[in-house]
C-alpha cells in the first residue's frame, strides 16, 4: 500500500511543478507588457529593415511588421540598432526581445537562438566582374578564388562551405552592399547576393550593375534559406504568439505583396 504522504507528496511535487512551468512561460509576453515596450534588435538589411537616408529612422517591411506586433500586445516599439555580427548575441544577453531582420535560419544558429516560422525565402546569386574569366559556379572552389562576405553573415560562412579551396575576405562593417564594391574594386574575387538586392542595384545604379556578372539564374539560387525571427529560448510564449502573427499574416496574404512593395521603393529611389 503506498503511504498516503507519498501520494501527498507527488501531488504537492506536481502541482509545484505544473506553477513553475506556467509562470516560465507567461515570461515573455508579461515582462514586455508590464515594461510596455516591445525591443527588437536590428541590422542594416534593405528592404527588410534600413535607417532611411534622409530622417535615418529604422524603416521597411520588418519594421512594419515590427510595428504591427507592439500594436497587437499594447505597447511601444523600440528599435535597437546592432551589426550583423553581433545580432544573436545582443539578443542571448538581454539587449532586445526579439530579432526582427532578414535573419537566415540555419541549424547553427538554432544551437542559441529559438526561431519562428520563416515570414520569406532567401537564396543566393555568385557575382564577379563582368570581365572576369570565371564562366561556372565549379570554377570557383579554387585557391586563387576569394570571396567578399561580411563578419558573422551567411555572405562569409557559405563560400567556406560550398568553395572550401577558396578563401573569404570577411568585411568588417555594418554597411550593406559592400560585397558590390570588393568584386569590382579587384579586391575579391566573387560574392553572394540575393535576387532582390541585385533588382535594386540595376535600378539604382546600372552602370555599377554592368561592371558585374551573375554565374547561376534564379532557377539556380545556391543555400536557399528560411528568413525567420529569433527569441531566446526561454521565451516560448513569445515564440508562440509570433508564430501565430505570421501564419495570419501570410494566410491574408499581407507578407509577399508587402515584401514587393518595400523592393519597389527602393528600386525607385
Amino acid at each position: 500500500m503506498t503511504h498516503p504522504l507519498t501520494i501527498w507528496s507527488r501531488r504537492t511535487l506536481l502541482g509545484a511543478m505544473l506553477a513553475s512551468t506556467a509562470t516560465f512561460a507567461l515570461a515573455g509576453i508579461q515582462e514586455i507588457r508590464d515594461r510596455g515596450v516591445l525591443r527588437i534588435g536590428v541590422a542594416e538589411g534593405p528592404p527588410y529593415q534600413f535607417p532611411d537616408p534622409t530622417t535615418g529612422e529604422w524603416v521597411g517591411m520588418n519594421i512594419d511588421l515590427a510595428n504591427q506586433v507592439a500594436d497587437i500586445m499594447g505597447v511601444r516599439l523600440e528599435i535597437v540598432p546592432a551589426t550583423w555580427a553581433t545580432l544573436v548575441t545582443g539578443l542571448e544577453v538581454g539587449q532586445y526581445d526579439v530579432i526582427f531582420a532578414n535573419l537566415f535560419a540555419t541549424p547553427e544558429r538554432a544551437l542559441s537562438v529559438a526561431f519562428t516560422d520563416p515570414y520569406d525565402t532567401y537564396g543566393f546569386h555568385v557575382m564577379v566582374r563582368a570581365d572576369s574569366p570565371i564562366q561556372s559556379l565549379e570554377e570557383l572552389n579554387d585557391p586563387s578564388v576569394s570571396f567578399a562576405g561580411v563578419a558573422g553573415t551567411v555572405e562569409a560562412q557559405y563560400p567556406r562551405e560550398l568553395f572550401p579551396l577558396a578563401t573569404v575576405n570577411e568585411l568588417v562593417t555594418d554597411q550593406a552592399g559592400v560585397g558590390f564594391t570588393s568584386v569590382i574594386s579587384g579586391q575579391s574575387t566573387a560574392s553572394f547576393v540575393d535576387p532582390g538586392y541585385m533588382r535594386i542595384l540595376r535600378s539604382q545604379n546600372p552602370a555599377m550593375a554592368d561592371q558585374l556578372r551573375l554565374l547561376n539564374t534564379e532557377d539556380e539560387l545556391l543555400k536557399p534559406v528560411s528568413l525567420s525571427y529569433a527569441v531566446r529560448y526561454e521565451d516560448q510564449d513569445l515564440l508562440g504568439f509570433l508564430n501565430v502573427f505570421i501564419r495570419d499574416r501570410s494566410a491574408n496574404d499581407v507578407l509577399i505583396p508587402l515584401r514587393n512593395e518595400w523592393f519597389d521603393r527602393m528600386a525607385e529611389q
